[in-house]
């Protein structure tokens, strides 16, 4: 049944997550309440009368929220479907966005996060039900939304239960279907950070222009490296661990077979992005951010760091570790779990907000692998 006036939200999260996230939302909106809950898939009673549709939602571990509208049940996907359909705010819509909650962790057994194929034919079983659809508005079924759009959400929860709703697009990811970048993650990689530095840029808004001058700490076997020669820029690749030999043979790629404590700073002068993907705490690698960015010879515009929740709790210190960050010097500072993260987070900073440019076609220039690599299973100091 539809709500009129939407009481409940739902936010989506890393399998896995829902505990801490429940713990981090309700520590940030005393006037949200724990309602119902599965794994990757949590949803609050709102309770504050200030929460308008476009409400900012305070949290690191939340892919994507909105507002439910309620949930379908029933035997058969075209019992679902017609429920669906039959919602008014479906038939003002533009934008459907159709997804289902993950069933595990990304990378694991081969599940990377996206629309499924299952959440593509019941997208075309709702595009054909809507066409029969007396006064309803022509729709784009998941396609990125444009910015502040209002988008209607259909959460496939369990195979006979969808929730529906509508959230307005009010951040990057909230433009994505389920808060997930379309990308291809067919592509043969080297390793996953591929996926996650990729993601971490559309998201943060950085663009890495050509002859971009990017020094990765914790580097190895290459994956982010990859993707960043793709992108033309002249890379370093900081880490004691092998690289991938298609990596090491590209001519804009240096490696420096170090830790990062062992680099002099001073060769970070030429610098201009930062990416770190260290398997340390947080702490640990803000500390190493910052004895690089400190030197007096170093400039860089802005820093994309990967930090391992080594323990769940330590979300808690995110605020904090923000803070670090700004006074620092960077003034833009962000912090997501991406879809493509695991137990992790990525946090953004960059010192002028001007320094954020619209992302452009990614132009393939590095060598692609022929198989994926089995490096990343080795001890190393990037993941």
């Amino acid at each position: 049944m539809e709500n009129d006036k939407p009481k409940f939200i739902y936010v989506i999260c890393q399998h896995g997550a829902e505990k801490t996230l429940r713990e981090e939302v309700l520590a940030n909106h005393a006037g949200l309440k724990l309602a119902f809950s599965r794994p990757g898939f949590v949803t609050f009673k709102a309770e504050e009368a200030s929460l308008g549709d476009n409400f900012a939602l305070k949290s690191t571990l939340a892919r994507t929220w909105g507002w439910s509208l309620g949930k379908a049940i029933g035997d058969s996907a075209d019992a679902l479907a017609k429920q669906i359909v039959e919602s008014s705010r479906f038939s003002t819509s533009v934008h459907v966005h159709v997804w289902e909650r993950d069933p595990t962790l990304p990378g694991k057994n081969g599940f990377e996060p996206g629309v499924s194929p299952l959440a593509t034919e019941v997208a075309r079983m709702l595009a054909e039900a809507n066409e029969h659809l007396a006064g309803s508005s022509t729709k784009q079924f998941n396609r990125v939304a444009g910015v502040d759009d209002c988008i209607f959400d259909v959460v496939m929860v369990e195979p006979n239960e969808w929730w529906y709703g509508y959230h307005i697009a009010s951040h990057a990811a909230g433009r994505w279907p389920g808060g997930v970048p379309i990308i291809d993650t067919k592509v043969e990689t080297f390793s996953r950070a591929y996926f996650k530095l990729k993601e971490a840029l559309l998201w943060s808004g950085i663009t890495i222009q050509s002859g971009d001058v990017c020094a990765e700490i914790g580097s190895a076997p290459g994956g982010a490296c990859q993707l960043l020669l793709e992108m033309g820029a002249t890379v370093i690749g900081i880490d004691p661990a092998e690289m991938e030999d298609e990596i090491l043979k590209h001519e804009q790629f240096t490696h420096v077979r170090k830790r990062s404590s062992e680099v002099r700073k001073k060769d970070f002068s030429q610098v201009k992005w930062l990416v770190s993907d260290m398997s340390v705490t947080p702490t640990y690698t803000l500390d190493a951010i910052e004895e690089i960015v400190s030197h007096d010879r170093v400039s860089v515009t802005g820093v994309i760091m990967t930090m391992k929740l080594t323990d769940w709790k330590l979300v808690s210190e995110v605020p904090a570790l923000m803070k670090r960050a700004r006074d620092l010097g960077f003034k833009f500072v962000r912090s997501r779990q991406l879809a493509f993260n695991r137990r992790e987070f990525c946090m953004v900073a960059v010192r002028d907000r001007f320094a954020l440019r619209k992302s452009k076609r990614v132009k393939k220039v590095a060598p692609r692998p022929k198989k994926k690599s089995k490096v990343e299973d080795k001890p190393r100091e990037s993941e």
